[in-house]
């Protein structure tokens, strides 16, 4: 009886000392974990949020390249035949959203909604004009049936999607 209360005395006190050790580890650990999880999503802003920012610009460039008045003096060149300037508008409008498809990841699912919408309707106002055109006309004559459509309209797609995407930036980044 007396070796039991022997090792009963060194045991209980080792078991304490576990107890006591094992709980402060836990918290320790689990303390240091949640500050690395807080500094992991500090990061991920920090990358998040210029990645965002640039989403934002591209989406905008692309809006601005493909405005009709714009799109035309790029793709625009002597000699060209109606047919040829409408394969190329829409071939800048295709290859454009193409290079920039990547972005919506960043933009918000309205905004990059607005930005294909601004796309499509671009491409009907190029698919308009050149329906009205004779055979054999000049890039010249599709431009100025653009340039004639465009006018009639109170606002581009372009515009329309540049005013509500920056309206969506700007609240996201309040946030």
């Amino acid at each position: 009886m007396n070796e039991l209360i022997e090792i009963l005395k060194y045991c209980i006190p080792s078991a304490i000392v576990f107890g006591v050790t094992y709980y402060l580890m836990k918290t320790f650990f689990e303390r240091e974990k949640n500050l690395k999880s807080e500094e992991n999503k500090i990061l991920a802003r920090k990358d998040y949020v210029p990645n965002r920012i640039q989403a934002y610009e591209r989406a905008v460039l692309y809006l601005e390249r493909i405005d009709p008045n714009n799109l035309i003096a790029r793709v625009h060149r002597p000699g060209m035949t109606a047919k040829m300037l409408h394969g190329e508008l829409l071939k800048s409008i295709r290859e454009e959203y193409n290079h920039n498809m990547v972005q919506q990841i960043y933009i918000s699912q309205n905004g990059w909604k607005q930005l294909k919408q601004a796309k499509e309707e671009s491409a009907k106002i190029f698919n308009m004009a050149m329906q009205s055109m004779p055979e054999g006309a000049s890039a010249m004559e599709l431009s100025t049936s653009i340039f004639e459509i465009v006018s009639k309209l109170e606002k581009l797609p372009t515009e329309i999607a540049l005013d509500k995407i920056r309206v969506d930036f700007q609240k996201g980044m309040m946030s």
